[in-house]
């Protein structure tokens, strides 16, 4: 009894647009920013209204999470409109894509070897400082 073929799929192989990386970084970049702005200016309202609370309001989660993603937005749209740092990326994803990566049995054997010679190290390490542990407690008894 055989096994009928399997139904491969096409793969249509598209070229690469290091432009589309670039403003995939730049919308992580975006997300990233904002997510430290916010907790950065919710956090600097709480430290500056426990100096002038009649001053300033309580801290707001949801004002302080606007004000941070307007910053990073902001921030996000001058970085992506600055030809030199939307080049810099595009040039970074090309990079990135001449890379060859190891394969899955590459990095399987990479793996076996790096825990291996990790335990061996660590049972000479632990052989080494019990010997010289017995070495000055000795020498201390004296």
């Amino acid at each position: 009894m055989t096994t009928p073929p399997r139904n491969r799929k096409l793969v249509v192989a598209r070229e690469f647009d290091p432009s589309r990386w670039a403003h995939a970084a730049f919308f992580l970049g975006f997300l990233l920013l904002a997510y430290v702005l916010s907790n950065f200016t919710e956090d600097m309202w709480a430290l500056l209204w426990s100096y002038w609370p009649r001053e300033l309001g309580r801290p707001s989660p949801n004002t302080a999470t606007t004000i941070g993603v307007v910053l990073a937005l902001v921030g996000a749209i001058i970085a992506w409109r600055n030809k030199r740092w939307f080049t810099f990326v595009s040039e970074a994803a090309v990079e990135v894509s001449q890379v060859t990566w190891p394969t899955k049995a590459e990095t399987r054997v990479a793996t076996i070897v790096v825990v291996v010679l990790t335990l061996v190290c660590s049972v000479l390490l632990a052989m080494m400082d019990l010997f010289w542990s017995n070495v000055t407690d000795w020498l201390y008894a004296l």
